[in-house]
C-alpha cells in the first residue's frame, strides 16, 4: 500500500481553448474538465490505474473541499478527507502546444487529524501550506518518500529514504549536471533521488547503483508526469 499525503490539495480546472494561448488577450474555451488535483492525488490516481494499492491523504474544507473529494469518489479514487481550511483551485490552460498554469495560494494547515497509519510507503507529495514547519511535518508523518521543493532540504538533512526532484528543483539542491548533482547529495546525505528530466526521461541515483531510462512518451498535456513517474517507481519497488 502507497500513502500519499498531499498538505496542499487542489481543484483541477483544465480549460481547453480554442486557439493559442497569448498575453492581454480574449480567449474561448471549448472544454472543462474539473479533476482532483495535487501530487499525492495524481500519484495515487497513476498507482491505481496500473492496478496498485494507493491511498491519498489531504486536508479538505469549504465548498472546494467538497467539491475534490466528490469528484474523487465519482473517479473511485481512494481519498481520505483531513480537517482543513477552504481550499484553493488551479486553472490549467491548455492550447495544443503547452499548459499555462495559474495557481491559487494553499491555505494553511496545522497538522490536524494525522490518523494512525498501518504498514505502507508513505509519501508526501506536494507544496508546504504557510506556517508549516518542513521538520514538523516530517516528524509528524515519517515518509519514505518526498516530492516537495520546500521539503527537499528539511528531507536530506532527516536522511529520508528517496526524494523525487526535477531537473530545475535538483539544480536548485546542488548546481551542475543532473547525474553530477545527484551524485553528490547521494554521497553527503545518503538519500536516494529520482530525477524526472522531462523529455530525456529519468535519473536514478541509490545504493543499487545509477541508472538513466527513457522510454515511449506520447506528448500531451505535462501537468503530473513527475508524479506519475513517483507513483509507478514505488508500486514497482512494492511488487519487488
Amino acid at each position: 500500500m502507497i500513502l500519499a499525503l498531499t498538505p496542499c490539495p487542489c481543484l483541477d480546472r483544465i480549460l481547453h481553448l480554442e486557439g493559442r494561448l497569448e498575453p492581454h488577450a480574449l480567449h474561448r474555451v471549448r472544454l472543462v474538465e474539473e479533476v482532483p488535483g495535487g501530487k499525492g492525488l495524481n500519484l495515487v490516481r497513476a498507482v491505481r490505474r496500473l492496478g496498485g494499492e494507493a491511498l491519498a491523504l489531504a486536508p479538505l474544507g469549504g465548498y472546494l473541499g467538497e467539491r475534490v473529494l466528490a469528484l474523487a469518489q465519482e473517479e473511485g479514487l481512494p481519498l481520505l478527507p483531513l480537517p482543513g481550511r477552504a481550499g484553493r483551485a488551479c486553472q490549467i490552460l491548455w492550447d495544443g502546444e503547452g499548459a499555462t498554469e495559474v495557481y491559487e495560494p494553499c491555505p494553511p494547515w496545522a497538522l490536524e487529524g494525522l490518523p494512525s497509519l498501518g504498514e505502507g510507503v508513505k509519501v508526501v507529495a506536494g507544496s508546504l501550506p504557510p506556517g508549516l514547519s518542513p521538520e514538523a511535518l516530517l516528524e509528524a508523518f515519517r515518509p519514505q518518500a518526498v516530492d516537495s521543493a520546500s521539503l527537499f532540504p528539511a528531507a536530506l538533512r532527516a536522511r529520508v529514504g528517496l526524494i523525487k526532484p526535477n531537473r530545475e528543483e535538483l539544480r536548485r539542491l546542488a548546481p551542475g549536471e543532473p547525474l553530477e548533482a545527484a551524485l553528490r547529495l547521494h554521497r553527503a546525505h545518503g538519500t536516494a533521488l529520482l530525477v524526472s528530466l522531462g523529455g530525456e526521461g529519468a535519473l536514478y541515483v541509490g545504493e543499487e547503483g545509477v541508472y538513466r531510462a527513457k522510454g515511449p512518451l506520447r506528448w500531451g498535456n505535462p501537468v503530473g508526469s513527475g508524479d506519475t513517474l513517483l507513483g509507478v517507481f514505488l508500486w514497482q519497488r512494492v511488487l519487488g
